[in-house]
């Protein structure tokens, strides 16, 4: 942005250390983290549907388009391996003779080997129940509990889909090559900024039971929307989380 910036691009790039590919990126990213802090922060999803020609899309669905079109938010910052979209909307289970009651993932991921399930929830869903629990801890929300249920039947009807269908396809027609063993899951739901009026010693409370009960549960990932934005932000700007 100095007056010796156009000199130090025209160098990085000759020198063969920055691509004019690598500055396509981090523009398309930067501006995408605009549309990330627009939809979170600034109540512009029914904009964003308009723009995404999806008017009457479910909210989730909205975001679930978000976040395909952004593979670099779930790639990095939550894994030291690259995770690439494999399928959106992935069938984790076969239904009922009628077609119905089949589990369905919002994201299938992999690194190169591996895959990971993910399962989008809203920005505004609760994290926690009205009241206390007991001395020291706070009632976790039935959205939560039900987010976290949720996940965990897609991940083992998912395993046990992708370790025995000989050949699964992706919507392209590709190959799925990447095994579900014990995979992790990722469930993206609410957002701290709901306890941001509360008093210090409720939200302290409050803070404590949710990292609590996401640190002791294994193999799923638990990240709000405000968390995922920062990591976003860490990528593209390089600050500090």
């Amino acid at each position: 942005s100095g007056d010796s910036g156009g000199e130090l691009v025209s160098s990085l790039l000759s020198e063969g250390l920055v691509t004019s590919h690598d500055i396509v990126n981090t523009g398309y990213r930067k501006r995408q983290l605009a549309v990330f802090h627009s939809l979170l922060y600034e109540n512009c999803l029914d904009d964003y549907k308009k723009e995404i020609e999806r008017p009457h899309a479910k909210d989730e669905t909205a975001w679930q388009y978000f976040f395909a079109q952004n593979q670099w938010i779930f790639g990095y910052g939550l894994d030291y391996r690259f995770q690439g979209i494999l399928q959106k909307e992935f069938h984790a289970s076969d239904t009922t003779a009628s077609g119905r009651e089949g589990v369905i993932g919002d994201f299938l991921l992999g690194d190169n080997k591996f895959t990971v399930f993910v399962e989008l929830k809203l920005p505004g869903a609760n994290l926690f129940a009205a009241t206390q629990n007991r001395a020291g801890c706070w009632k976790l929300s039935p959205q939560l509990l039900d987010s976290y249920s949720q996940i965990l039947e897609q991940k083992a009807s998912g395993q046990l889909k992708i370790e025995t269908t000989r050949e699964l396809l992706d919507d392209a027609g590709d190959v799925i090559s990447q095994r579900s063993y014990d995979s992790r899951a990722m469930l993206i739901i609410g957002n701290w900024s709901e306890i941001s009026e509360e008093g210090r010693g409720e939200r302290s409370i409050k803070e404590k039971t949710f990292e609590l009960f996401r640190r002791d549960s294994r193999n799923i990932d638990i990240y709000t929307y405000d968390e995922l934005y920062s990591r976003a932000q860490f990528i593209v700007g390089n600050q500090d989380l």
